[in-house]
């Protein structure tokens, strides 16, 4: 929409100009047919002009809407948000946080517009009917003149004389003689041989489509006149009396239907025609030729665009947007606030960050801009701020300025007080806000400007961002009135604008706390600046991102196996009942060796030493490759060592630098002997439980079921001992244990069952069927027909493939039954 508006103003505003020419060297000149071609073409340059972009390197005037607020407003309204991903607690979204609405300004507008149109087309077209109308009326009494090759069809009176196409409307019931009838035919004649129904066709269609533009309908009723006077000219050169046939135009009344699809002889041109006759034949050819130059100058204004710096992002690991996604989500379980991720287009600043308020924080990196909220604290203010960082270096962001700066100057730009006056302003300008100096944050601000050929500083961007509103605060010192003046960089003996950048490193004391270095700090990769070059990358050039990762010899599988062998839960950390996810970053090298283990995050309790141990010990793996050539490649490993009946949610990281990261390694450790406790649930029917004294569906069970659990000490281990009444069937038996198992209640008993054996019949013809055990012995499926129910002592479900695996062998790969007998036990 906002583009719509700016392409008919700069239209609209192109065929006023247009219209202006005209009226000031084209209107009173008797150049009529140039006249005629000038406004046939100019509605066509004023749709083209604005579409037309001649890029140009100096600053010039321009009539475009772009860099005004309505503009810039209306666009940001109206262009979709291009969200990358967004992020929050209690859920996750990937879609708009836009409200839908069912109508719009814009719609509402092109409503309006469109009935319009289609009245005025309604009104065209019953036009036409008219004329068919008339046509139809005199037919019969209409006589076609060869010489002059057209048809004369009468009127009746109905309308007054006009002509259309090769067709000759005429007033039968106008009282005129001979000579009359003759410089009225002529008239007309010329209207059909110059083909100026063509011309009024043309505009009518424009005049259908841009009825909002008030010029064309200028413009048209300029081209009515261009034809009148092209007919008149014709008609005086063959007439003895000119000034009979002004007569003859002014004693003619105009009457009946007027159609405006047709050339009439009178209409309200009447006295400019009489006036154009009156004028002197010689033309004034310096005005006809200011033509030229003025739209030659209308089309510099208006598609001569100069040209803008332009930001590129180059991403050094060329990562998609799907690994970003995974980076937030593990970022959202770390630090428990909502983040969104927006692609924006055009970014004004390489990084800005904005002030922190009412809990939210902006950062915009690159083309992507990212929103957190729910910031609770200081300390995870802390921890956001380490996160952006993190975050900055994932794509490379130059600026490119195109041909609005040299390289290469033979003298330099300086400041024209000297260095220590530029120094002392900037130290004036620059500090801290006292927010970011209270939580001893240490940042760098980085802000590039241009100086120009005046030694003005223009176009301030802020290149590293500190936050906290020091960015726009300084940006608005360096382009306000008070900023020194520079002696402009000269090359050949001329000013020539050159790119500066002013760096400035901000520390505090204070407390160092846990969130400084809650993600670490990791370098940030050099960036080409408009007066350097990019270093070459070394043969040390470790990357984050390749495009064939490094891979365990044996593949995953061989790696997760080794992982499991090998790993054990410290005696000290189950003693002390730590557990948590170990953080582990490795290198895989160009050789597959792997190197430089270190640990990202630790829990302490010899589990950070068990999880480098299994790194230092673990054998060569397949090296990554990138374009082809094997590289050195840094990868991460999760290990999650957890307590058995624990349900702790524990904190997670985010490494939010770039890179591949293994599937996570869960180590399960046993405490102290937990405390017991038995339940006791009878299934009276279908669709009744009874427990703990009282009777519940099986819904209302599964919620009482989860308030008992919740009032029992830590690591109970809970045993059920069901019972079932006669009319209970194995359906509702495994509706129970479902419940059960979802509220992590593994061991179950079954008493005092009423029903009969075919409580176990299983599904014969299934082809994975788990392995049975009874009392420690592979039983085959037939035999446990055999059994009774009301012997169980325990029966116990594995469904876990890896685990039934491990202990029992590749038979137990669809699971295993457990069952336990009340002889077994004795």
């Amino acid at each position: 929409m906002a583009g719509a508006i700016n392409y008919i103003w700069q239209s609209t505003f192109c065929l006023f100009f247009f219209y202006g020419i005209y009226w000031c060297f084209i209107k009173n000149e008797k150049a009529f047919t140039l006249a005629r071609i000038y406004i046939l073409i100019t509605p066509l340059l004023a749709l083209l002009f604005p579409i037309i972009e001649i890029p140009v390197d100096f600053n010039k005037p321009s009539i475009s809407l772009e860099n005004t607020n309505f503009y810039q407003v209306l666009a940001s309204q109206q262009a979709p948000e291009e969200i990358a991903g967004s992020f929050g607690l209690p859920e996750v979204t990937v879609s708009s946080s836009r409200l839908p609405v069912l109508w719009e300004i814009t719609d509402y507008l092109f409503i309006a517009y469109l009935i319009i149109t289609l009245l005025l087309a309604a009104r065209l077209i019953a036009q036409f009917y008219q004329l068919q109308a008339l046509f139809r009326k005199g037919w019969y009494e209409s006589s076609y003149h060869i010489t002059d090759k057209y048809l004369k069809i009468p009127t009746f009176g109905l309308a007054p004389i006009f002509s259309y196409f090769n067709r000759l409307f005429w007033d039968d019931t106008e009282k005129l003689n001979e000579s009359e009838k003759a410089q009225i035919i002529n008239h007309e004649i010329e209207h059909i041989r110059q083909g100026h129904t063509y011309d009024v066709i043309y505009y009518q269609i424009l005049s259908l489509l841009f009825w909002f533009n008030p010029a064309i309908h200028l413009m048209r009723t300029a081209l009515i006149d261009t034809h009148e006077y092209l007919a008149d000219e014709k008609v005086l050169a063959k007439v003895p009396n000119k000034e009979n046939y002004k007569k003859l135009i002014i004693r003619i009344a105009f009457k009946g239907l007027d159609l405006p699809i047709g050339n009439y002889f009178i209409r309200s041109t009447t006295l400019k025609r009489i006036l154009m006759m009156k004028k002197s034949p010689k033309i004034n050819w310096y005005k006809m030729v200011m033509v030229l130059p003025l739209t030659a100058m209308l089309l510099g204004l208006v598609s001569m665009k100069t040209y803008q710096p332009s930001f590129l992002t180059e991403s050094i690991n060329r990562s998609g947007l799907s690994e970003l996604e995974n980076k937030l989500i593990n970022a959202k379980d770390t630090l428990e606030v909502g983040i969104k991720v927006v692609k924006i287009k055009q970014p004004k600043h390489y990084e800005l960050i904005s002030p922190l308020k009412d809990g939210t924080l902006t950062a915009q990196i690159g083309e992507l801009q990212y929103t957190f909220t729910n910031i609770q604290d200081d300390q995870e203010y802390i921890k956001v701020l380490g996160m952006i960082d993190n975050l900055s270096i994932q794509s490379i962001t130059t600026k490119k300025y195109g041909k609005m700066y040299e390289k290469n100057v033979d003298q330099e730009a300086r400041p024209k007080g000297g260095k220590e006056t530029w120094n002392q302003f900037l130290k004036n300008a620059i500090s801290m806000p006292e927010k970011e100096r209270m939580l001893n944050l240490q940042r760098e601000l980085e802000i590039e400007f241009v100086v120009d050929e005046s030694g003005n500083i223009t176009n301030p961007v802020v290149k590293r961002s500190f936050g906290g509103g020091l960015d726009e605060k300084v940006i608005a010192i360096l382009s306000g009135p008070d900023a020194p003046k520079w002696e402009p960089a000269k090359k050949d003996g001329k000013p020539v604008p050159t790119v500066h950048t002013i760096r400035h490193l901000l520390t505090s004391q204070g407390d160092h706390t846990a969130s400084h270095d809650f993600f670490p700090k990791a370098p940030r990769p050099k960036t080409e600046s408009p007066r350097t070059v990019r270093p070459v990358i070394g043969e040390s050039e470790v990357y984050d991102v390749v495009e064939n990762p490094p891979m365990p010899a044996g593949g995953m599988e061989a790696w997760n196996k080794y992982l499991s062998k090998n790993i054990t839960y410290p005696q000290r950390a189950r003693e002390n009942n730590i557990e948590g996810t170990v953080y582990v970053v490795f290198t895989v090298s160009k050789d597959g060796k792997l190197e430089n283990p270190d640990v990202l995050r630790g829990i302490g309790g010899g589990a950070d030493e068990e999880a480098l141990r299994l790194i230092e010990n673990a054998e060569d793996w397949i090296p990554g490759k990138q374009r082809g050539e094997e590289v050195a490649v840094r990868m991460r490993l999760p290990i999650k060592f957890r307590m058995a009946g624990s349900d702790k949610k524990e904190e997670k990281i985010i490494d939010s630098r770039p890179g591949h990261t293994t599937p996570e390694i869960v180590v399960t450790g046993y405490g102290p002997e937990p405390s017991k406790k038995q339940i006791n649930i009878n299934i009276k029917s279908k669709d009744e439980v009874q427990f703990n004294g009282q009777t519940f569906d099986l819904i209302k069970f599964e919620a009482y079921l989860e308030n008992y659990l919740n009032q029992l000490e830590k690591f109970t281990k809970v045993t059920a001992n069901i019972s079932a009444n006669d009319n209970v069937n194995m359906g509702s038996l495994k509706d129970v244990e479902k419940v059960l198992s979802r509220k992590g209640i593994r061991s179950v008993n079954y008493t005092d069952l009423q029903s009969d054996k075919v409580n176990l019949k299983l599904d014969e013809k299934r082809e994975k069927q788990p392995l049975f055990i009874v009392d420690g012995r592979v039983t085959e499926y037939e035999k446990l027909k055999e059994l009774d129910p009301n012997n169980f002592e325990k029966f116990e479900v594995l469904k876990d493939p890896a685990r039934t695996t491990s202990l029992y062998g590749s038979a137990a790969k669809h699971g295993a039954v457990l069952i336990t007998t009340k002889e077994e036990k004795k």
